[in-house]
C-alpha cells in the first residue's frame, strides 16, 4: 500500500441535515385534503349561521306580529300574516312539492301532514278560511306557537 495515497483520502464526514422544505409529497396532499376540509366546514357554518338568522328574524316577525296586531280586533290581517309566514317557509323548505299553488283546504292538509300532530288541525283549519271570514274562530295562542313550531321544524 502506498503512503501517499492514504494521506489524500479525507476523514469520514456525516450527511448534511434533512431540510423540512420542500415537504414530501404526502405531506402536500394532506395539506390540500385538510383545506378542502376546512372551506367544506366554512361554507357548512356560514349555511348554518344563515339559517338561524332566518329563523330568528322569522320567529321576531311572529311575535312583532302578537304585539302590533290585535287579533281579536283584526282576525283577518293577523291570519293572512301568519298565512303569509307558513307559506314562505313552506317554499323554502318543499321546493319541489308546489304548494305554492296550494289555498284552502289543500293547503290545510298539506300543513297537517307535515306538522304531523292531528291536534293541529283544529288551529290549522283557521289558515283555510279565517282570512276571508267576517268573524272567524280560532285560538290566536295556539296558531302562533304551531307558527314558532313551523318556522323552528322547517325554517
Amino acid at each position: 500500500m502506498n503512503p501517499d495515497l492514504l494521506s489524500q483520502l479525507r476523514d469520514i464526514h456525516a450527511a448534511p441535515p434533512v431540510s423540512w422544505w420542500p415537504p414530501a409529497p404526502g405531506w402536500w396532499v394532506l395539506a390540500a385534503l385538510l383545506l378542502l376540509a376546512l372551506l367544506w366546514f366554512g361554507r357548512l357554518g356560514l349555511a348554518r349561521y344563515g339559517d338561524r338568522q332566518r329563523r330568528k328574524k322569522m320567529l321576531a316577525w311572529v311575535d312583532h306580529l302578537n304585539n302590533t296586531v290585535d287579533a281579536e280586533r283584526e282576525p283577518q290581517v293577523w291570519l293572512a300574516t301568519l298565512n303569509r309566514i307558513f307559506k314562505l317557509v313552506a317554499l323554502r323548505a318543499f321546493p319541489d312539492q308546489h304548494c305554492a299553488v296550494l289555498a284552502g283546504q289543500d293547503w290545510v292538509d298539506f300543513l297537517a301532514v307535515q306538522i304531523g300532530d292531528p291536534s293541529a288541525m283544529d288551529s290549522l283549519n283557521a289558515l283555510a278560511s279565517g282570512p276571508y271570514d267576517p268573524a272567524p274562530r280560532f285560538d290566536a295562542e295556539a296558531l302562533s306557537e304551531l307558527t314558532r313550531f313551523w318556522i323552528r321544524r322547517y325554517g
